[in-house]
């Protein structure tokens, strides 16, 4: 799986949680990391990139996995820092 590949995919999934969020997302590319196993992909509320106003802001936004292998998309947390998500994933 190319990049661009797990970007599409990312992207559908935002889509979904859009719904949830009741806002529109998107993909903070300049965040994203590559990693052997796939993508590590952050995003916020596309209004919070236009304003830079906080209140804009997600909050609960984790980071998720899109795997090269497979392209499934797995979310990590918040409760703990990033690394600790992404070990417990390469495990």
């Amino acid at each position: 799986m190319t990049k661009h590949q797990a970007e599409q995919i990312a992207l559908e999934f935002l889509k979904a949680k859009a719904l949830e969020a009741g806002c529109d997302l998107a993909l903070l590319d300049s965040s994203t990391m590559e990693r052997n196993y796939g993508w590590v992909f952050f995003y916020d509320s596309k209004r919070h990139l236009e304003t830079g106003d906080f209140r804009d802001a997600l909050a609960g936004n984790a980071p998720f996995v899109v795997t090269r292998a497979d392209g499934r998309v797995h979310e990590t947390g918040t409760a703990q820092p990033l690394e600790h998500y992404l070990v417990a994933f390469e495990k």
